[in-house]
């Protein structure tokens, strides 16, 4: 059972009011709503009547505060006694898009692994609704992306930095060393696009769109790998974020063209209820 769900019950009971507590406690009423709803079907019973405006316990309801208080005093005398340890330890739970998944998280978690050694990794994969929904629900602990920017009341949203999206081709296709390349310059080549479990089609879509520029896929899938590949041998323009392609850039496989067609902005951030 998540501690916070018992927080969150603990001050709708003592306040009487779903409002009053949200407040108190620094979230949007609809999450402290959902909270109390998710206890109430965890524990198989009712615990408040509403009627109207006005909230009262249910016979079950006043059963658990008794309870529910006696826990909050154990899971804050636990958490004096654990707070002389050093480090941190014990499981967590990430989710994340297939492509961090693939390319950026392993590299992440090695360094954190050196800080922190007795902290093991259960990783998730999914979209970003998806990693939302699971955030939502406390399925996991943090949520790494690769995306817009998002904005989402419930959670808080750290910032790490911006990514560049590029376009990657083999350094014998035609655009390969062009200057000033545009959307027109695009349209008529096979594009290699990550599918729409992640948000950069969208951002290359939106951008053709803007200008009435079509553009033909030829290769739409969740793997980088896959689109770097198809690249390297020809077969069409990736778009990838720069991280993504450093080695092939290195290795002259594939060449980064010179867009000037619009910016393309994605943040890599880390998300937490």
């Amino acid at each position: 059972m998540d501690i916070r769900l018992i927080i969150a019950f603990v001050t709708v009971a003592t306040l009487h009011n779903f409002t009053k507590a949200a407040d108190r406690l620094g979230y949007a009423q609809s999450s402290i709503t959902s909270q109390i709803q998710l206890l109430e079907k965890e524990l198989g019973v009712k615990l408040f009547d509403r009627l109207g405006k006005k909230i009262c316990l249910t016979p079950e309801g006043e059963q658990f505060l008794i309870d529910a208080r006696q826990l909050l005093f154990l899971w804050e005398k636990s958490k004096s006694s654990l707070s002389l340890l050093k480090s941190p330890h014990g499981n967590l739970t990430i989710g994340v898009n297939e492509s961090i998944c693939s390319v950026k998280l392993p590299k992440l978690l090695e360094e954190y692994r050196k800080q922190y050694p007795e902290v093991n990794f259960y990783i998730k994969i999914g979209s970003a609704n998806e990693l939302e929904s699971w955030l939502k629900e406390n399925q996991i602990d943090v949520a790494v992306l690769l995306d817009k920017q998002w904005n989402v009341p419930e959670l808080t949203v750290q910032l790490c930095q911006e990514e560049p999206l590029c376009l990657f081709v083999s350094p014998d296709h035609p655009l390969a060393g062009a200057d000033n390349v545009l959307p027109h310059d695009v349209s008529g080549h096979p594009m290699l696009l990550i599918s729409n479990s992640s948000c950069w089609k969208n951002i290359f879509q939106e951008v053709m769109e803007e200008v009435n520029e079509p553009f033909r896929i030829m290769l739409e899938t969740s793997s980088i790998s896959d689109l770097k590949q198809f690249a390297v041998r020809g077969f069409g323009i990736a778009v990838l974020p720069l991280y993504a392609v450093n080695e092939e850039l290195e290795s002259n496989q594939l060449s980064m063209i010179n867009w000037k067609g619009g910016k393309f902005k994605i943040v890599y951030s880390g998300c937490t209820p």
